[in-house]
């Protein structure tokens, strides 16, 4: 029992060590990006474009370039900060109570892209908040942007702050050998059991 023990802990490391490696990345909002105010193809909002007072959303950078998330299986995003909206409320990264386009308005929001420089949608918008577990979509690449949710963006002020963290894809060879230790405490158990 013993040597099956360590056999399972000698695989599990192997099978959760393999893919790419954990990254840790950082991220502005302020509280003018906009994800609709460019007209990217498949903008559900084209009044949104080029709204008075709002900036482009940006895809989330490392080392100065756009990130390319599609070698990792999720991202983990907690944000904090606020963003003053309509000149006198502070929001957090959750916003406030109702709906805006049908995201939380005043929140922190994002939208999966193929490309870094400009929106190429891969699905739709959705929300992000103070913490959310985002699926990277299957893609050759997945790039991130966010932005605030808002519709008037010339009297905001503030940012929200966001940490990024990866949660690697384990390689074909590593849960390989994943289920070839399961399955060997599958044979192991059943000879005890008939012995």
């Amino acid at each position: 029992m013993k040597k099956l023990a360590t056999l399972l802990g000698l695989l599990l490391t192997l099978g959760f060590s393999g893919g790419a490696h954990a990254v840790v990345l950082t991220h502005t909002v302020l509280g003018t990006d906009n994800l609709y105010n460019t007209a990217w193809a498949g903008n559900p909002f084209p009044g949104a474009i080029n709204t008075p007072g709002a900036t482009d959303a940006q895809a989330v950078q490392s080392g100065g370039s756009a990130f390319d998330f599609a070698a990792f299986a999720s991202v983990l995003g907690i944000a904090t900060g606020s963003v003053v909206d309509a000149g006198a409320t502070a929001t957090d990264a959750d916003g406030l109570g109702g709906l805006f386009r049908g995201l939380p308005v005043y929140s922190l929001i994002g939208i999966w892209s193929s490309t870094d420089t400009a929106i190429t949608a891969i699905g739709s918008a959705f929300f992000v908040g103070t913490s959310a577990t985002l699926i990277v979509p299957t893609s050759t690449s997945a790039y991130l942007f966010l932005a605030e949710n808002d519709g008037i963006f010339s009297d905001n002020s503030g940012q929200y702050n966001i940490r990024l963290t990866t949660v690697s894809v384990p390689e074909p060879v590593t849960l390989s050998l994943l289920g070839a230790g399961l399955l060997g405490f599958g044979i192991v158990g059943r000879r005890r059991r008939t012995a």
